[in-house]
């Protein structure tokens, strides 16, 4: 593994009537020929064009451009390093 880019998501659950939000955390690994994904491994040539926006002080959105679409991934913290390292390596 080259990089790994730490990613979150919410989850909304509902516990004695009321609506909660967990945050839950993984990766999103970086290699040589691929990236590796919470659900899905993608092959870099998959990959056309990676993509991030903050949008809020806590939060970003980093995009992966692919053949099946553009897949969206929350972030806590800048993706600027893994973007760079993806750019390597493409």
């Amino acid at each position: 593994m080259f990089y790994s880019q730490p990613i979150v998501w919410q989850t909304r659950v509902i516990k004695d009537n009321q609506q909660v939000y967990t945050e839950e955390q993984s990766t999103l690994d970086l290699y040589e020929s691929e990236v590796i994904t919470p659900t899905e491994t993608y092959r870099l040539k998959d990959i056309f064009d990676v993509s991030y926006k903050p949008f809020s002080d806590s939060y970003g959105l980093l995009y992966l451009h692919t053949i099946k679409g553009v897949k969206t991934y929350m972030v806590k913290e800048s993706p600027e390093a893994w973007m760079e390292a993806y750019h390597h390596w493409k």
